[in-house]
This record gives C-alpha cells, sequence and structure tokens, in this order.
C-alpha cells in the first residue's frame, strides 16, 4: 500500500490525503507491539512535521491520530524529533478549532515518551497551557486542560506537577486546584477513559501531596479532590470500567466536514493510559486508608465535612467495604 500512499502525498492530492493519514495510521496501530516501526514508517516521519501539511484544516485529525500512533509504536525512535512535535503541539493549540488535537498529541507525549526526556519542555509547555487559559476559560478548554493534569500527575506524580507549576508561579498548583479543576469536576463529570485517568491523577494527588494536609486549607482542598474522585467512581454515567470505541470522544468529535471524513472502519481503538491500574476505585480507598493509617486520627474531620451528601458517604462505605479497608 505504501507506493500509492506516497504517489498520493507527493502529487499532494489534497481531496485524498487525510484518508492516506487515517490509514497510515491504523495500519501502525495494528502493528504487533515492540516491531517498531520498519524502514518505510520511519523515513516517512519527519516529513509529517512539515508546517504546511498542518496548515490544512482537514489533515489535522487524521495526522495527530498518525503521529500518536508512531508515539505508542516506537516513541524511542521519534525521541529525537520531540521539539518538532511540540512545534506542532504549539501551532494546534495555538487555534481554537485545533486545541483538541493539541492535547491528543500532548497526551500521547506523556504517555509514551520517558520522564526524563520530557521534563526539560514541561515550564514552556505550561507556560502556554496558562497563558491560553488565562486568555480564554472556556469550558470545553478547561475540560481538556484538566484532563491533561490528571494525566501528568498519574504518569509522572504529584510532587513533580506541583513542582512545575509552583516554579512558574509560587502557589500557581493549589489556585489551579481550587479555581479550575475541582470546580470543573464538581459541575461536570467526566466518562470513560477520562474518568479513570481523573481517578488516577487525584488518587496519586491524595497520598502523594502530605503538604496538603498540614493546613486547614490544604486541608479544604484534599477533602473537596477526594470528593471529585468519589463523584466519578460512584457514577453509573461515568462508565470507569468501560474502554469500548464507542465512548473514544476523541474520534466522536471529529465527525464530518468539508475537508475531513471519518473512515468508518478506520475508528481508532481505544488505550488505557494506565493499564497497569486494573481497578482504579480500588487503588484509590487504599491510598486513601494508607494516608489513614500514616496520620492516625487526622482525616475523620476532613472526611465528615467534606462526604456531606449522603450518596456520596454512602459511596465511600461501601467502596472502603468492598476493598477491605477500615479508616
Amino acid at each position: 500500500l505504501f507506493p500509492p500512499f506516497q504517489m498520493v502525498l507527493q502529487m499532494e492530492v489534497v481531496e485524498f490525503t487525510p484518508y492516506v493519514f487515517q490509514l497510515l495510521a491504523q495500519i501502525l496501530e495494528f502493528r504487533p507491539e515492540g516491531a517498531g516501526l520498519g524502514e518505510a514508517y520511519t523515513s516517512l516521519f519527519a516529513p509529517l512535521l512539515t508546517p504546511l501539511l498542518w496548515e490544512r484544516r482537514g489533515n489535522v485529525p487524521a495526522l495527530t491520530r498518525l503521529l500518536t500512533a508512531y508515539l505508542a509504536k516506537g516513541a524511542s525512535e521519534i525521541v529525537l524529533q520531540l521539539e518538532g512535535m511540540l512545534g506542532v503541539f504549539q501551532k494546534l493549540i495555538s487555534s481554537k478549532a485545533n486545541e483538541a488535537y493539541a492535547f491528543d498529541l500532548l497526551r500521547g507525549i506523556v504517555i509514551y515518551m520517558s520522564q526524563e526526556k520530557v521534563l526539560p519542555y514541561m515550564k514552556q509547555i505550561f507556560q502556554i497551557l496558562m497563558m491560553k487559559l488565562q486568555a480564554g476559560k472556556t469550558p470545553k478548554y478547561v475540560g481538556l486542560v484538566t484532563h491533561f493534569f490528571a494525566l501528568f500527575i498519574g504518569k509522572f506524580g504529584s510532587q513533580v506537577y506541583m513542582d512545575q507549576l509552583n516554579a512558574l508561579q509560587p502557589g500557581l498548583g493549589l489556585m489551579l486546584m481550587t479555581q479550575v479543576w475541582i470546580p470543573r469536576l464538581q459541575q461536570f463529570s467526566p466518562t470513560r477513559l477520562e474518568a479513570k485517568t481523573q481517578v488516577v491523577g487525584l488518587t496519586k494527588l491524595l497520598c502523594e501531596t502530605p503538604a496538603l494536609l498540614s493546613d486547614p486549607n490544604g486541608q479544604q482542598i484534599w477533602g473537596q479532590a477526594l470528593a471529585c474522585a468519589v463523584k466519578i467512581v460512584c457514577s453509573p454515567e461515568s462508565h470507569l470500567n468501560s474502554l469500548s470505541a464507542e465512548g473514544n470522544d476523541d474520534d466522536v468529535e471529529i465527525g464530518y466536514d468539508a475537508t475531513f471524513s471519518l473512515l468508518h472502519f478506520a475508528t481508532r481503538p481505544s488505550r488505557d493510559p494506565f493499564p497497569e491500574i486494573a481497578d482504579a476505585s480500588t487503588s484509590l480507598i487504599q491510598g486513601v486508608g494508607l494516608v489513614s493509617s500514616s496520620s492516625p486520627g487526622q482525616l475523620t474531620p476532613i472526611l465528615a465535612q467534606c462526604l456531606q451528601d449522603p450518596k456520596l458517604r454512602s459511596g465511600f462505605d461501601t467502596l472502603c467495604q468492598k476493598a477491605g479497608v477500615q479508616l
């Protein structure tokens, strides 16, 4: 298939290039784990970062998916192109129409690239995210950025997240919790893969940030974060353990426009960023149990305050019973 694909790309047949990128992505996604990229895909990668390709709106969804497939199947082989990929991210995030694809790419980088390769660029990335948040706090952007916060913490840890943000502005990590992240989760419960990602990220935040419990303000934030996690776990709408392709929100948004049409049989398979965590709800409760045992009695008044809603309290108690945790 590569020769006809290459002909379409070389001749710049713009009507067909989005379909070619989708098919290239699907073929790569089905490549066996550990097989690497192969010569054809390796030689194709650098040209995919050409700015002109990303100028055409119809290319963006499929190209983003293709770059994510490259990361999933051969991140170590394209690590030298990380700056080029971050250049693409910066271009996409500047456009409201393409911000969802910018986060698709950024999540792929965080999931598949090693921490030591990604961290040197994170200060600049967080600066870009904060500037856009300051410029316009739309519900869609808040959803995307808080999803990324949870993923980042799940992969790299709570302390790294706090250190990165506080390096930009002292106290920024907690300010975002109280003004952006927690309010979003209080108003809207995420579903499927994002629901699991939020629970995993919040669990690490609750269990790896002991400084939160050192003063009343921090304790209030800790309690609110726990309440948000319990709300997600107990909500039947969250479909926490469902990872079906039908729940892949990224493809649902694409639909059809004059320049891009999603190939029906080329839908993207759902990829769990935390396959090592079989049950995020049990992990949450076990983590809270460890925090409680390390500071006996400290959590009792916090839990009483943050779980005043009878449904949340009942759900939390059921989770504790199921996980065999006594607080």
